[in-house]
């Protein structure tokens, strides 16, 4: 028996449970209908055949002529007839409250038992992943050396096909990375420039060959260990020949212009990407953090006198928020400008350690070249800890209040005395 059975079964049986106790109390009610039909038509009797020995008094006693009698009592008859019908469960009469709940809950437990069932295997193909679980079901424990050879058989495997297919782009691509994932980096290079002639000849979008330029720079990069000359810088050159704003190029290129030691094509390379990339996330500020290290180098290498223009302070940490701080949380200090709204003019990432820290926040620390600092007169500081290393604010940790500063404001404290709410 194949092991996703008991999966299925498991489901199956959770399914039977919920329905049962969603519908079970419709039907009870709907069984127990019977019961109260019939004492609701006892009870008609009753008053009915009250009504008939009154009508009969007042007959005996005279106060009532024969043919109004007969007229009376098939008055009455006619009325028992009507609401007795009305009881009924075919009845009509929008007065029988009785027959509509009986009804009611037999239809609600019947589409129950038929929506619940529909849209709980609805839900699973949505959002679930039905293969994965017949794949955990199925695997069987591997050795690594056995499953290296089954990689190795589905690339072999998948080259074959490819040299008879050598327009299948997407087959390219998938044995390039394949073989990134293995570090055989010069076949990985081989499977990119198959790619790249694939997308030539198909004539696919300049940026998506523009990307296929950038990792067959990064492959060739990565197979001179490191050493991004010759051909690393041509697929580079091809790649922003066809797309000035393909972000890996971009990256690459401005390591490439580091390494041999031209600050200011790097600069213009990252400057460029950080305009690309959203602000405040950690590639953003990864991009800002390079820019930074090149400001601090003059054409020579050495490190030029840091700026003295921008704003400074200090962070203090209330007694209160110690407890909150682990060691590796890192600080965030950052400054917005109402021009901006929420978007971070500058941004600056510390250790959390050692408070009180003192900061200084300047062009070095712009979000993106637009938006500089020096650009605006006033601006709100606030500083926060994080524990992943990202510098959004999270619910739990201690933070700061915002508080309003000049851009060149020299005397700004801060103190995070209260927890993100």
């Amino acid at each position: 028996m194949s092991a996703i059975w008991p999966l299925w079964a498991s489901a199956v049986a959770l399914l039977l449970l919920a329905i049962a106790a969603l519908i079970w109390p419709l039907l009870r009610e709907s069984a127990d209908a019977p019961g109260e039909r019939g004492a609701a038509d006892a009870e008609l009797r009753r008053v009915y055949q009250a009504q008939r020995r009154e009508l009969e008094a007042e007959f005996e006693r005279q106060m009532l002529a024969p043919a109004d009698r007969e007229q009376a009592l098939e008055e009455l008859q006619r009325r028992l007839l009507d609401d007795t019908d009305a009881l009924q469960p075919g009845g009509t009469s929008r007065t029988s409250p009785v027959a509509e709940r009986m009804w009611m809950g037999r239809g609600l437990a019947g589409l129950l038992a038929v929506a619940l069932p529909v849209a709980a295997l609805a839900l699973y193909l949505k959002v679930g992943d039905p293969q994965a679980a017949a794949t955990a079901a199925a695997a069987e424990p591997q050795s690594h050396a056995s499953s290296g050879i089954d990689v190795d058989t589905m690339i072999s495997g998948l080259a074959a096909k490819l040299a008879q297919t050598p327009d299948d782009l997407e087959g390219w691509v998938v044995l390039a990375r394949s073989h990134e994932v293995q570090e055989d980096f010069a076949q990985a290079s081989a499977a990119y420039r198959h790619a790249i002639g694939a997308a030539e000849r198909g004539q696919f979008p300049a940026g998506l060959q523009a990307r296929l330029h950038a990792d067959l720079a990064d492959a060739l990069a990565s197979d001179q260990g490191g050493a991004m000359e010759g051909p690393v810088q041509q697929a580079l050159a091809d790649a922003l020949r066809l797309d000035p704003l393909q972000p890996k190029a971009l990256a690459l290129a401005g390591a490439a212009a580091v390494r041999r030691g031209d600050a200011g094509a790097a600069r213009h390379h990252w400057q460029q990407l950080l305009a690309l990339i959203e602000p405040g996330t950690d590639m953003a500020l990864r991009v800002q953090s390079d820019l930074q290290r090149l400001d601090e180098m003059d054409g020579t290498g050495a490190k030029a006198a840091p700026s003295q223009a921008g704003l400074r302070g200090t962070v203090r940490l209330s007694p209160a928020m110690a407890a909150h701080v682990r060691q590796g949380d890192t600080l965030f200090v950052v400054a917005r400008a109402a021009e901006t709204g929420r978007t971070p003019v500058a941004v600056l990432k510390l250790e959390a350690g050692g408070f009180p820290v003192a900061f200084q926040l300047d062009d070095r620390h712009a979000m993106s070249p637009q938006l500089r600092l020096s650009r605006f007169k006033d601006v709100t500081v606030q500083a926060w800890i994080s524990r992943s290393g990202l510098a959004q604010r999270v619910p739990g940790l201690p933070t700061s209040a915002a508080q309003s500063a000049g851009s060149t404001a020299t005397d700004v404290e801060l103190v995070i005395d209260q927890l993100v709410p």
